[in-house]
């Protein structure tokens, strides 16, 4: 590993220019026999750490000349050459000037050891240490000038490469965005012109092999005549390929962690999400969390003297930060286990618009004189910045639920207190939409997951450019075509973290505890219109055009929340069977099977969600059969006596045959009423009624009176636990799986 860089070198290292250690005696005068001597402060000023900062900060990326490359391989250690800076003309609504006080300019607990102590120590006393290292556990740095090669494989022709290379940021780059492209292409062309490697070059070489693998996965599914054409000119075994290219970079994989570099960052990211979605589930989630050790290791969230606000190297390392975030955040929530990330250095790092982020042909279709100025044009990072806050609310909901300790059965406090946390989470939420620019808020018709509107209007994020008979001119716009996509992702995104902020209160609905319970009817209301917005969030996410999807990276992605929102659809065919909302949410259910049907040769999870998404409708469409032709239903006497005896209110349900005709529900033949509690009667809050419990948003978005109902008897804790077994190599009785029903909020 590098050594640390200094403000304030020795007098020899001074004068030679040379890098010194932040202990002393430094190694390169240990190495050299001489006395490390300081340099008195008065004779000069420190050299800026901008000027000659090492590659772990993100310099790699920037385009180097042959010259300046020729030059930087003899060094110890890689600067980065001349950055470029965006226009100032191109200034992004991210691109706010960091805060004195902000975690990227707060070097507190970043990489401060009990070694640099003990050095500190010795250098106060005037010796010097036994030892000459400043790291653990302290050696020496191998040599940058001896020869790097490939171990398994020939690095495949220069054209193949940057075929990957192209199709990688056709393909990811508008879902993850941890390059900057034009200047990763030509570090790109810079390795693949030459013959042979120092080990100096190994970080640029097996970032570039790791590129070029997801972007051979790209190509291998786009199953299109094209798609077809490309991948018989690149190899007569595709899949093969990208194993090689994958395992030859494994080969180098320690390697690459030693060197705590930026490139470390970027390829653990991109290795976690390969194995995520089409490899190993362990590997990926310990991937993921080596990827934050490595942000951590390299710095990457703590700012440098001297940074340019709009350099390349800066850029690049805050959005490596941000997408560390993302990635951490999805997989906490996925493995249903404790994020990686310290809150107290999880803030997000700003972004400034560049040369790689206009959108050309947007134009004044972004323009949107009622929202904040300070949010600025529409960019190739506006989907990003939008995308990490919303991760932002989805951690903190995941962290404050892992906290909540609620006994069981569940008392009124630990009720109310559930009760407080969504409303806040779910504020949150409906914030985090007014902030949406045009074309992604909610004048185009996309975030209206609260709202009472027709839900067709999911159909079409992007009206003025995506809407019959205007969708063919932007499938024909590559730019305008990742616009919709991240318009789709950004709203099954946000669907799916109000599931996750609602389902402890819809697995409550569903428990035998809430049957049972006195609930007053505030209380009440607020849990069942839980479970509206459960199922509307779900019925949204079904609506997702998943076939455009189909010859993308991130189908993958899109399915994992398909599968959640088709579990949550099973429910109201068994609580208002052959109601409006058992129709809706079995079409609902229809769309993703059959979505998943159609792509199942392209994704292991999507044929993993048609397999039990099928068996579960069908044993939902039975239970709905039983209950629409069960004459007697049982009551529950037991509880209610129980309960009654304690002093409980009781109430009959003396209005459950009007409602069900007010629905549109076939009536019952000797339906028999029953003796329900204080919550059956569900009705929308009162306009203008501002109680201690009252939602933010009013609307009622259906009537969820399922009280007369048997218990709910589904096997969601199956279903989910076996998605989450197949998909994530998850243990069926861990208490913390993210997909075990009703074993607690997480």
């Amino acid at each position: 590993m590098a050594p640390p860089r200094v403000s304030t070198a020795c007098a020899r290292c001074r004068r030679q220019k040379l890098k010194c250690d932040a202990t002393k005696p430094c190694t390169l005068c240990v190495r050299s026999g001489v006395v490390c001597k300081p340099r008195q402060m008065h004779q000069s000023k420190s050299t800026p750490r901008g000027k000659s900062r090492q590659l772990s900060h993100g310099e790699l990326v920037t385009p180097m000349s042959p010259r300046q490359a020729q030059t930087t391989a003899s060094t110890f250690g890689s600067q980065a050459s001349t950055s470029q800076s965006s226009s100032p003309n191109h200034v992004s609504p991210l691109g706010r000037p960091t805060a004195p006080d902000s975690v990227e300019s707060l070097q507190f607990g970043a990489n401060r050891s009990t070694i640099s102590l003990a050095m500190n120590m010795y250098q106060s006393l005037g010796t010097r240490a036994p030892t000459n290292d400043s790291a653990i556990p302290g050696t020496p740095a191998p040599p940058r000038v001896s020869t790097w090669r490939l171990r398994s494989i020939q690095m495949p022709p220069r054209s193949v490469i940057e075929t990957l290379l192209r199709i990688y940021f056709e393909k990811m780059h508008w879902f993850i965005c941890i390059f900057h492209e034009p200047s990763f292409m030509a570090q790109a062309h810079e390795i693949l012109s030459v013959e042979s490697w120092t080990r100096q070059d190994m970080r640029k070489v097996v970032v570039t092999l790791t590129v070029a693998a997801l972007g051979f996965k790209c190509a291998v599914q786009n199953t299109s005549p094209e798609g077809r054409r490309l991948l018989e000119s690149i190899s007569s075994d595709p899949q093969d390929l990208v194993e090689q290219l994958i395992g030859e970079v494994r080969l180098h994989l320690l390697d690459l962690i030693d060197d705590a570099c930026i490139e470390t960052v970027q390829v653990t990211v991109l290795l976690g999400g390969f194995y995520i979605f089409h490899g190993s589930p362990s590997l990926a989630w310990s991937m993921i969390g080596m990827s934050v050790r490595a942000a951590y290791g390299s710095a990457i969230h703590c700012a440098s003297d001297g940074d340019p606000e709009d350099s390349v190297a800066t850029q690049v390392r805050r959005r490596c930060w941000n997408h560390v975030t993302v990635a951490d955040t999805f997989a906490s929530q996925i493995y249903g286990r404790p994020a990686s990330i310290d809150p107290a250095f999880s803030e997000l790092l700003p972004l400034t618009q560049m040369d790689d982020t206009v959108i050309p042909g947007l134009g004044d279709l972004s323009e949107n004189p009622d929202r904040n100025v300070d949010n600025g044009p529409v960019t190739a990072l506006t989907f990003h910045w939008l995308k990490y806050k919303l991760y932002e609310i989805i951690r903190e909901t995941i962290s404050t639920f892992r906290l909540l300790r609620p006994r069981s059965p569940m008392s009124i406090e630990d009720l109310q207190g559930l009760i407080d946390t969504v409303q806040r989470i779910d504020s949150r939420l409906k914030d985090w939409t007014k902030s949406l620019p045009s074309p992604f808020d909610k004048g185009n018709g996309i975030f209206n997951a609260n709202d009472e509107e027709d839900a067709e209007t999911f159909a079409s994020p992007f009206p003025s450019l995506f809407d019959p008979p205007n969708s063919d001119a932007a499938a024909d716009d590559p730019a305008l075509r990742q616009l919709r996509f991240q318009a789709w992702l950004l709203q099954d995104t946000y669907n799916a973290a109000v599931v996750l902020a609602h389902r402890p209160l819809l697995e409550y609905r569903l428990s035998s505890d809430y049957r049972r319970a006195f609930l007053p009817k505030p209380v009440a209301d607020l849990v069942n219109r839980s479970f509206d917005v459960s199922i509307k969030a779900a019925l949204n996410i079904s609506k997702t055009p998943v076939m455009q999807f189909e010859h993308e990276f991130c189908l993958a992605f899109i399915f994992i929340h398909l599968f959640t929102a088709g579990v949550i659809l099973c429910i109201p065919p068994t609580t208002h069977p052959h109601s409006s909302m058992a129709h809706e949410a079995k079409a609902g259910v229809f769309r993703i099977i059959q979505a998943a049907k159609a792509l199942r040769s392209h994704s292991q999870i999507a044929r993993h969600a048609e397999e039990l998404l099928s068996d579960l409708l069908k044993q939902s469409l039975y239970r709905e059969v039983d209950l629409a032709f069960k004459e007697d239903r049982p009551i529950e006497s037991g509880p209610v006596v129980s309960e009654k005896a304690q002093g409980g209110l009781q109430l009959p349900d003396l209005r459950q045959t009007s409602m069900n005709m007010s629905r549109g529900d076939a009536p019952m033949a000797h339906q028999t009423a029953s003796t329900a509690d204080t919550h059956v009667f569900v009705q929308p809050p009162a306009a203008g009624s501002n109680g201690p419990t009252e939602w933010t948003d009013e609307s009622y978005l259906m009537n969820t009176d399922v009280s007369y109902l048997q218990p709910l008897d589904l096997p969601l804790d199956e279903a989910f636990g076996a998605f989450g077994q197949a998909m994530f190599n998850l243990a069926p009785d861990d208490p913390l799986n993210n997909w075990g029903w009703g074993r607690g909020f997480m």
